[in-house]
């Protein structure tokens, strides 16, 4: 369902200070699981009210230890991701799908590109943004469609400092922005779902011992009935795989 129409983008779109969270703990790898939190309603910020009817939401991946790192995220043949809605997604039409793609500089005059729909490891501007990206087809999701990885990635350098958690307000442990997603609606059910493949380094037994990991089928939100069967939840495992 489209419910606005930017200039040269269509927005078929769909915080809360609750957290919705749905996945298994990992506590083995560093990482905890993914989450969503509301970032702001009907577009609602420093220039006023924007984007009435809408949620924006952020998607972070949680470590308990701040030296873990995020630094790459995407699906593979034997473990797709997704990024789904069930109305679509507000995509800005001087945005872009990735992080690096959005240029704070035009707030003022573009206030909506503030809730721009879009992918990322930790950055969430163009500034000292060193994201890559690989074999991605971002067509649909700039549409305002699902997205759908069947064999891409996105990722930062080992190292970066966006690769590292921060604290956020009200939160325990460590978090790394993945996405933000603004939908059509409001609370649960506005949110978006679907499950990611992550990887990165940890810590393990001296400091400064960087060890990687992944982790396949890492899910988040709540899926639309009927959406279970393409999120492959029944049976869904979990595989971390040391290299």
């Amino acid at each position: 369902m489209n419910i606005f129409n930017t200039t040269n983008k269509v927005f078929a779109a769909v915080a809360m200070t609750t957290t919705i969270c749905m996945g298994t703990s990992l506590a083995d790898a560093g990482l905890i699981g993914l989450h969503l939190q509301q970032h702001a309603v009907d577009g609602n910020g420093p220039f006023g009210t924007v984007l009435p009817g809408t949620t924006t939401w952020r998607l972070y991946a949680e470590f308990d230890d701040p030296n873990d790192q995020l630094t790459a995220s995407g699906g593979h043949p034997a473990a797709q991701a997704s990024i789904m809605s069930s109305s679509g997604f507000y995509q800005n039409e001087f945005g872009g799908p990735f992080s690096s793609s959005i240029n704070p500089a035009i707030y003022p005059p573009f206030p909506g590109l503030l809730y721009d729909s879009w992918i990322t490891i930790g950055a969430e501007d163009l500034f000292d943004n060193n994201m890559y990206t690989s074999n991605l087809d971002t067509t649909t999701f700039e549409a305002g469609g699902n997205f759908h990885i069947s064999n891409g990635s996105w990722g930062i350098p080992q190292n970066d400092p966006f690769a590292f958690g921060v604290t956020l307000p009200g939160m325990s442990n460590w978090h790394v922005l993945v996405g933000q997603f603004t939908t059509a609606g409001y609370g649960p059910s506005s949110a978006p779902w679907g499950k990611m493949n992550l990887s990165g380094y940890s810590e393990y037994f001296m400091p400064g011992e960087q060890v990687p990991w992944s982790v396949d089928g890492v899910t988040f939100g709540i899926p639309a009935p009927g959406a279970l069967a393409l999120l492959g939840l029944a049976g869904i495992a979990l595989r971390r795989r040391r290299r």
